[in-house]
């Protein structure tokens, strides 16, 4: 999972701040080749180290670097084969959300060697679920908040998302449909 991790923070910090920032953040954290593969194994806490090297020469705080990375996953146009992932888990924002302990064997099918972090979902009232992400990764959980946040969006839904240091993120759907979703197709156009 740090492999995947690194990855996606690296793609992060590129497309947002730029190749110098992302060259700073590798200096700084004694990195000699400043692109991380997603099929190679990293030492375990490689991400969450790096992670925390980024957050200082950008000047955010770790978990909203973090946040960020989920937000990009979701939202950047080349990412779209995360979207498309995500929105396969149904119709609605709670069918979403009920589909996440199903997204670590579905990411196990095209990476057998992932070792995916146990997702637990529970719904403790309506409209009120709690969402445990049980991994050695620190950044996993903001990971997942981000993506949360933005899958939201997605689907036009109005949410209070808010995690704890226990790895349980209690999520609270205020509106299920308070904007428009944006719009998503099973097939992917043709062109």
């Amino acid at each position: 999972m740090d492999s995947l991790l690194l990855r996606s923070l690296q793609s992060y910090v590129l497309d947002t701040f730029g190749t110098a920032s992302w060259h700073e953040v590798c200096s700084a954290a004694g990195v000699t080749v400043p692109a991380f593969e997603p099929m190679l194994r990293y030492d375990p806490g490689t991400a969450d180290r790096i992670a925390e090297v980024a957050a200082g020469v950008l000047g955010r705080s770790v978990d909203t670097i973090w946040e960020d990375v989920g937000i990009y996953l979701v939202t950047n146009p080349d990412r779209e084969g995360v979207r498309r992932l995500l929105r396969f888990g149904g119709t609605g924002y709670a069918d979403f959300l009920h589909s996440l302990e199903e997204l670590p064997g579905r990411a196990r099918l095209a990476m057998p060697h992932l070792e995916a972090p146990e997702l637990t979902l529970d719904e403790v009232g309506p409209d009120r679920f709690e969402l445990r992400c049980k991994s050695p990764l620190r950044g996993l959980q903001r990971v997942l908040v981000g993506l949360l946040t933005a899958m939201a969006d997605d689907y036009g839904a109005l949410c209070v998302i808010e995690p704890d240091a226990d790895g349980c993120t209690k999520i609270t759907v205020l509106d299920r449909q308070h904007t428009e979703a944006r719009q998503f197709h099973l097939a992917l156009p043709e062109g």
